[in-house]
Parts: C-alpha cells; sequence; structure tokens
C-alpha cells in the first residue's frame, strides 16, 4: 500500500490515503476473485474434464487463531475456495466437504481422488460425503510423523556438539588484533611483521567462516537430519585440516588451524555415539521413503510388500522405543498410503499448497514487516487466495 501510494504521488501528483488505497484493492480482489469462482467461467475451465483429484489443508499462521482450509484441485491446478474457520471440528469441516461436493456436481466432474493429511475430521469427512472415493494420505506428513523421535534425538546432539565447538572467534580476533599492530608502528618506529599479516591469516578467518557457516545450518529432512549434515561437513573440513597438519609446515597460521582442528575433535567425539544411533535410524526411514517412491520403477505390489516387510521389522524390535514408534505410524498411514497409485500420476502429498501459501504470507511480512501479517492473509482468504491463484495461470 505505501509502494503504491508513493508511486501515485511521484509520478503522478495523485495524493490518496493508505484507506482509501486498501479500499480500492479490497475492490478489486473481490471482483477477480469473482471471475475466478463464476460458474461459467470455471465450467468453460473443466469443459473437458470428467475426472478430478481433490486436496485439502489447513494453514494456521499463529497458534490460536483462525485457520484458513483451501481446497485446491490438482489435475487443473486451481483454487476450488478458501474458508477460514475457528474450530477443526467435524461438523465445521464437513460444511467444505459438502461446498466441493456441490461444485463438482454443477461442474459434472467425478472426484475420483482426496489428497490430506491424516487429519480425523478428513478421514471422516471423505468417507461420509464422498463413499468410494479414494483417499490418499500426504507422504509429507507420513514422514514428518515417522522421523520425529529421530529428528528430535539428532537436534540434541547437534546442540550439544555445536556448544563444545568453541573459539572461533578468540582466533579471528587473535589475527585481526595482528594485523592491527602491525599498521601501527613500534616504539623503535618500525612496524611489526607476521606471517598472519598475508595469505596464511586469511586462510585462517576462511577456515573459521566455513566451519560458523556449518554451524548455522540448520536444513535437512526425515532423510538428511540437519545434525548428520553437520558432522558430514565437520568430517570434510576435519580431512583438509588433517592434511594442513601432516604437511610439515610450521607457523603462526598453522597453530591456529592445529587449535581449530582440536576444537572440531573436540565437539564431534562428545557426540559420536548419538550420531551413530541418529545414521542408524536415518537408514531405516530412508528404506521406508524407498518403498513409497516410484522413481525406481518397482511395480506397486513389490513397494507394498517392502513396506509391509519393514512394518514387521519394527514390531519385532518394539524393545527400542525409535522403532515402536515407526511401528505405530506406519501402521496408523498404511490405509492411506498406496491409494489411487493407479489412477495417474498425481501428487503424493499436498505440500505444495503449503509451500505456495508461504509466498504470499512472506511477501506481505516483508512489505509491511509485521510478523502478524499471516492472519491478515487468513481472514482475507476467501477471496485473496483465489486472486492470487488467478494471476498464477493469467
Amino acid at each position: 500500500v505505501c509502494q503504491i501510494r508513493h508511486e501515485l504521488a511521484d509520478s503522478y501528483d495523485i495524493p490518496l490515503s493508505d484507506d482509501a488505497i486498501e479500499d480500492h484493492l479490497a475492490l478489486y480482489q473481490n471482483m477477480v476473485a469473482a471471475r475466478h469462482q463464476d460458474l461459467g467461467e470455471m465450467k468453460r475451465a473443466y469443459r473437458a474434464r470428467s475426472r478430478v483429484v481433490l486436496t485439502i489443508d489447513g494453514l494456521q499462521p499463529e497458534k490460536g487463531h483462525e485457520t484458513l482450509y483451501v481446497v485446491r484441485e490438482v489435475t487443473r491446478n486451481r483454487v476450488w475456495f478458501a474458508e477460514p474457520l475457528l474450530s477443526g471440528t467435524t461438523a465445521e469441516i464437513r460444511k467444505l466437504f459438502a461446498r466441493a461436493k456441490r461444485l463438482a456436481r454443477t461442474l459434472r466432474v467425478n472426484v475420483v481422488l482426496w489428497i490430506s493429511d491424516k487429519q480425523a475430521a478428513f478421514l471422516k469427512c471423505v468417507a461420509t460425503e464422498f463413499p468410494g472415493v479414494p483417499h490418499r494420505y500426504c507422504e509429507n506428513h507420513f514422514f514428518r510423523d515417522l522421523a520425529k523421535p529421530v529428528l528430535d534425538l539428532d537436534s540434541t546432539a547437534k546442540t550439544k556438539m555445536r556448544a563444545k565447538i568453541r573459539g572461533l572467534r578468540a582466533l579471528e580476533r587473535q589475527i585481526l588484533e595482528t594485523r592491527e599492530a602491525a599498521v601501527r608502528p613500534s616504539s623503535a618506529g618500525r612496524k611489526r611483521k607476521s606471517s598472519l599479516v598475508g595469505t596464511s591469516g586469511d586462510v585462517v578467518l576462511d577456515y573459521c567462516s566455513a566451519v560458523r557457516g556449518i554451524l548455522n545450518d540448520n536444513h535437512g529432512g526425515p532423510a538428511h537430519p540437519a545434525g548428520l549434515r553437520m558432522l558430514e561437513a565437520l568430517g570434510d573440513v576435519q580431512k583438509s585440516l588433517g592434511r594442513v597438519a601432516s604437511s610439515g609446515k610450521v607457523g603462526p597460521a598453522i597453530g591456529l588451524l592445529a587449535r581449530l582442528k582440536g576444537f572440531i575433535d573436540r565437539g564431534v567425539a562428545d557426540q559420536r555415539k548419538s550420531f551413530t544411533r541418529v545414521r542408524q535410524y536415518t537408514r531405516q526411514v530412508r528404506q521406508v521413503m524407498k518403498s513409497l517412491t516410484t522413481e525406481d520403477g518397482l511395480p506397486l505390489a513389490k513397494r507394498k510388500s517392502q513396506f509391509a516387510a519393514k512394518l514387521d521389522e519394527f514390531r519385532r524390535r518394539e524393545d527400542d522405543g525409535v522403532y515402536a514408534h515407526f511401528a505405530k505410524v506406519m501402521a496408523s498411514f498404511r490405509p492411506g498410503l498406496f491409494v489411487g497409485a493407479k489412477l495417474g500420476a498425481y501428487p503424493r502429498d499436498n505440500l505444495d499448497l503449503e509451500r505456495w501459501f508461504r509466498c504470499p504470507k512472506s511477501h506481505e511480512r516483508r512489505i509491511h514487516g509485521h510478523r502478524h501479517a499471516g492472519i491478515r492473509i487468513v481472514r482475507d482468504g476467501p477471496t485473496l487466495i483465489p486472486t492470487l491463484d488467478a494471476h498464477a495461470s493469467h
């Protein structure tokens, strides 16, 4: 809004208040959303379609606030509608499925598949409002629930390992102080010389920067937890520092790099046992993930048998709490993971809907600087989400 106001004032000498611009934007969004959801427009879009696949997800900006439920059709990549609800009870959620059912009848299309997370209300509503329609569970939610204890263990080990690797700033400060002293003349009128002033000092600073970047990297997922990523990256740095130590060179920079290697060795050794367990559990999670993917070309029956074999293996090892958790989650998600696999190459999760929602959410926060921008998007969602979707395809 502030950008539009300044552009109007600077380029066209049109003074408008923020309230006036917001009113005009609201009217514009209503017009675009009305056209995007016009039945005649939607009938033309689905004229050549007889089967559709629907996905639903609830998008909540903060705890305790309204949740925006979005129903999206994936064969045409089109938002059908969005509606904010204060409650996630089955009675409230049923209204969304009833609305989707009426819209499908109006468009004269058959809903052949639903995709959602394994929320109890979604399960009941699909079974009652769309009897006989397959309901696929989101694989992203499955892997997230499956690997939760592994990621917790990995996060704890990562935090403890990072706490042990201390002293980077001391090394950097020593180099910077040496360089400052080299610039200032001594009492004898001569400048102090040190190898840390040249490229040797730059090498130490580069190593410290690399290690700091590794310690601040929190990316990762069920197949490659952040702690394991950090451990592997630190292992590469250890090998590099080991080659420096075995080169036989001497000097202040070599001594500082040896100290840096000692910091890393201390942190890695402290959590070696914990990361051994994380690596073992992660290997099992990857094998479960592999049984669901179609990239290796295995037939559906073979992948189902692999999944069942893993489930039986985890049940036999229920003396371990993590394996017991694996077995419980796999048994819970099993009815909806392989559903609708023969219908077509449709998404196996609704993660794209969550990612797509983050785009306008982050845009609002970047423009206004308000942390609660997501709440406004939820409240304006019934018109704002179809408006954004219309511009994505036009």
